[in-house]
C-alpha cells in the first residue's frame, strides 16, 4: 500500500511517499506456524488492523519468547566470545520489504501489546549493505497501544528493505506488532549534497521539509546530527595513552608543576607476550582489529590464533561478508566455537564461501550456530558433517535452504548433544536416521517442523534411542498425540518439555500420567492450548516433579482454581505460571495470587484495555 503525495507546486519540491509493508522476507522467530495465520510474521504486512486497540490479538505479529524465562530453562544457550556481546543485545529481528525504494524520513511502528522492545532500525541498499537508521534502549511503556516513531538518520541511498531488531528480556509478556509505515522521499532535491559522506540536508532544506511534512500531519523529523566515525571514540583514555607510548618517536612533554603525579612510563611492550595476550583476550573483535593497527608487534599479538578459539559474529551480522571470513580464516586455526547467526544475505556470503571457511578452520569445531543463515544449504551442511566430526552443538534454526540430501549427512556427527532444527524443512525419514545415530543427544528443538508428518514416530525413537535427553521442543507439532507423549516417558532425565499448540493431542488418557511418573526431574512444562488437559492430569506433576519451575497452561480451559492454587502452594521452586485464556480462572483471583505469591510471575493475557496512548 502506498500513497504518492505532491507537497508543493514547484518542480524542486520533494514527493513524499507513505507505504506499509508489502512483504516479509525474513525473521528469527514467530509465535505462529507457517501453516496458519495466527500470530505469524506476515500479519505485519498491510495497514494496521487492530490499532488503536490494545491487547493480545491473533492478527498481530508475535515473536516466540519474552522475558528471561528461556534463558533460565535447561535448554538455554550461553553466548560465545562473551566480550563481543553488545550492551544492547537483540533476541529477534524481522526483515520488511516495501514496494518502492525511498529515502527514509520516518518509520512508524504500530505496537499493540507490551510495547518497548524495538532497539534498532536498519536500511539495506541494493547490494544488501546495511546502514543503521536508529538505535535506542529498550523501554518500559506500560499497557498502552502506541505508534513508535523515533528520529532516524538521513541516508544517501534509497531503500525498500528495513530490518527491525528487538530486545525483550525486560518484558513481562509477549510483544505484538500490527503494522509498520515507511515515510520517505521519492527523490532527493537538487540542493542535496551527494558528495557529503554524512548525507546532511542543509538548514533551509530542513526548514522547508519540516513545514511540508507538518502539513501532511507527519510529526517526527529525522535527526540530522552527525555521528563521528572516529577510531579514537572507541578507545579509553588509558588505552590511548598506552598506544601513544608504544608508538611515539619523541618524549612526552613535561607535565605542569601542579599536575598529579605522572603515570609510570613503562610501555605495554615491556610486558611478556603471554601477559599481553591475556589482556587482549578481554577485548572484542573491533578492539582487536584496532590493536592490530598499532604496529607490527601488536599486529602479531592481536592476530594470534589463541585469541580466536571462540568467534561470535552474530553481533556484527550487518557487516560480515565473504572477505570477513577470508580474513578471519588466517587466524582461526584453533577455532572451537562459531556463531554466524543472522549473517550473510544472498549477495554478501555464498555457500561456497562458507564451505571454504570450514575447510580452512573447521576441523576442531565443537559448537556452531547458524540460525537464519540464508547461505546454509545442502553443500554447506554436508561440509560440516564431514569436517566437524567433533561437533557437540549444531544450530540450524530457520535455515530453510537445507533439503533432504543435506540432512541425510547429519548422522555423521555422532557426538552431537544439542540440535536445533526449529522451522527447518526436515522430513520424517532423515530425522529418524539422525536421532538413531545421536546416542549422546541431550537437547532437541523440532518446533514448527511442519514437514515431519508423524511426530509420534519421532517421540518413539527418542524414548528408545535417546535416553539422555534433557530438553525437547515439539512446538506446533500438530501430528504429536498422546501416543508420542507416553513414549517420551522413557526419557527419565527430561527436565524441559514444550508441547505448546500440539493440537493433535486431544484427550490425554494416561500419557501425561506416564510422563509425570517417568520424568521426575521436570523443571519446565509447557502445555499451551492443550484443551483436553484436566486437573487430574496436572495433579500428578505436582506430586512427582518437585523441581518444577516454569508451567505454561495458556488456553487450558477446563482447569480449576484449586489446581492452580495447588501449584502455587506445593511447587516451592515455581517461578512462572501462565494462566492466560483459562476460562475457569478469574482476573480477580489472579490479582490476589500475585499479592500472596510475589515470587511467582503469574501471567494473564488481556484484550482491549480501552486506553490509547499518543504517538511517541
Amino acid at each position: 500500500m502506498e500513497d504518492d503525495l505532491q507537497v508543493s507546486d514547484t518542480e524542486k519540491s520533494p514527493v513524499v511517499i507513505e507505504q506499509y509493508v508489502h512483504d516479509v522476507i525474513g525473521f528469527s522467530s514467530q509465535y505462529g506456524s507457517d501453516i496458519r495465520i495466527s500470530y505469524t510474521a506476515y500479519n505485519i504486512t498491510g495497514k494496521p488492523s487492530k490499532y488503536p486497540n490494545y491487547g493480545d490479538f491473533p492478527q498481530a505479529f508475535v515473536m516466540r519468547t519474552y522475558g528471561r524465562w528461556w534463558n533460565l530453562a535447561p535448554s538455554r544457550l550461553v553466548p560465545y566470545m562473551r566480550q563481543s556481546v553488545r550492551r544492547i543485545t537483540s533476541q529477534d529481528y524481522i526483515d520488511l520489504e516495501f514496494e518502492q525504494a525511498v529515502y527514509p524520513v520516518e518509520v512508524k511502528v504500530y505496537e499493540t501489546y507490551n510495547p518497548g522492545s524495538l532497539v534498532r532500525i536498519w536500511a539495506a541498499d541494493s547490494n544488501e549493505a546495511w546502514t543503521l537508521l536508529w538505535e535506542g534502549l529498550p523501554q518500559r511503556v506500560g499497557p498502552v497501544a502506541r505508534i513508535f516513531s523515533p528520529r532516524i538518520r538521513s541516508i544517501s541511498f534509497p531503500t525498500r528493505v528495513l530490518r527491525l531488531e528487538f530486545h525483550h528480556l525486560h518484558l513481562d509478556y509477549y510483544t505484538e506488532l500490527d503494522a509498520v509505515l515507511l515515510v520517505g522521499l521519492k527523490e532527493l532535491s537538487s540542493s542535496f549534497n551527494k558528495s557529503n559522506s554524512t548525507s546532511e540536508i542543509n538548514g533551509k532544506q530542513v526548514s522547508r521539509l519540516l513545514s511540508q511534512i507538518k502539513e501532511l500531519n507527519i510529526h517526527n523529523i529525522p535527526n540530522q546530527t552527525n555521528i563521528p566515525n572516529n577510531i579514537t571514540q572507541f578507545l579509553s583514555d588509558d588505552y590511548r595513552r598506552i598506544v601513544y607510548r608504544t608508538t611515539r618517536t619523541r618524549p612526552l612533554p613535561e607535565p605542569p608543576k601542579d599536575s598529579p603525579a605522572p603515570v609510570s612510563d613503562v610501555t605495554i611492550e615491556a610486558l611478556p607476550d603471554e601477559t599481553v595476550l591475556k589482556i587482549l583476550g578481554y577485548l572484542d573483535l573491533k578492539s582487536l582489529r584496532k590493536c592490530s593497527l598499532v604496529n607490527k608487534h601488536f599486529y602479531a599479538l592481536a592476530t594470534d590464533s589463541l585469541l580466536y578459539t571462540e568467534l561470535n559474529l552474530k553481533e556484527y551480522w550487518y557487516c560480515v561478508t565473504r572477505q570477513t571470513l577470508n580474513n578471519l580464516a588466517l587466524r582461526c586455526q584453533h577455532l572451537q566455537k562459531l556463531d554466524l547467526s543472522w549473517c550473510g544475505g544472498t549477495k554478501t556470503i555464498k555457500s561456497a564461501d562458507f564451505v571454504q571457511f570450514i575447510s580452512d578452520c573447521g576441523s576442531q569445531l565443537t559448537h556452531i550456530r547458524l540460525h537464519s543463515c540464508k547461505f546454509i544449504d545442502d553443500e554447506a551442511l554436508s561440509k560440516i558433517a564431514f569436517t566437524c566430526t567433533r561437533l557437540k552443538e549444531l544450530g540450524l534454526r530457520n535455515c530453510t535452504s537445507v533439503l533432504d540430501s543435506g540432512f541425510r549427512k547429519v548422522p555423521n556427527l555422532k557426538h552431537l548433544e544439542y540440535l536445533d532444527l526449529y522451522r527447518t524443512l526436515i522430513e520424517l525419514e532423515p530425522l529418524q536416521n539422525i536421532l538413531k545415530a545421536l546416542k549422546y543427544l541431550k537437547h532437541l528443538n523440532i518446533g514448527s517442523c511442519v514437514h515431519v508428518e508423524d511426530m509420534d514416530k519421532i517421540a518413539a525413537i527418542l524414548g528408545e534411542y535417546n535416553k539422555d535427553l534433557i530438553s525437547v521442543d515439539f512446538w506446533k507439532a500438530t501430528s504429536l498425540t498422546s501416543v508420542g507423549m507416553k513414549a517420551l516417558s522413557q526419557c527419565h532425565k527430561l527436565e524441559e518439555v514444550d508441547f505448546g499448540w500440539c493440537l493433535g493431542f486431544g484427550t490425554p488418557g494416561d500419557s501425561l500420567h506416564a510422563l509425570a511418573k517417568g520424568c521426575p526431574r521436570l523443571k519446565k512444562l509447557f502445555l499451551a492450548a492443550l484443551r483436553g488437559v484436566s486437573d487430574r492430569d496436572l495433579d500428578l506433576f505436582i506430586e512427582n516433579c518437585p523441581k518444577m519451575e516454569q508451567v505454561d497452561l495458556m488456553g487450558v480451559r477446563c482447569i480449576s482454581r484449586e489446581i492452580c492454587l495447588k501449584f502455587l502452594t506445593e511447587c516451592r521452586r515455581l517461578r512462572l505460571l501462565d494462566l492466560s485464556f483459562c476460562d475457569q480462572i478469574q482476573d480477580t483471583q489472579v490479582a490476589l495470587w500475585r499479592h500472596i505469591f510475589p515470587n511467582v510471575s503469574i501471567k494473564r493475557s488481556s484484550q482491549n484495555s480501552g486506553y490509547i496512548s499518543p504517538t511517541y
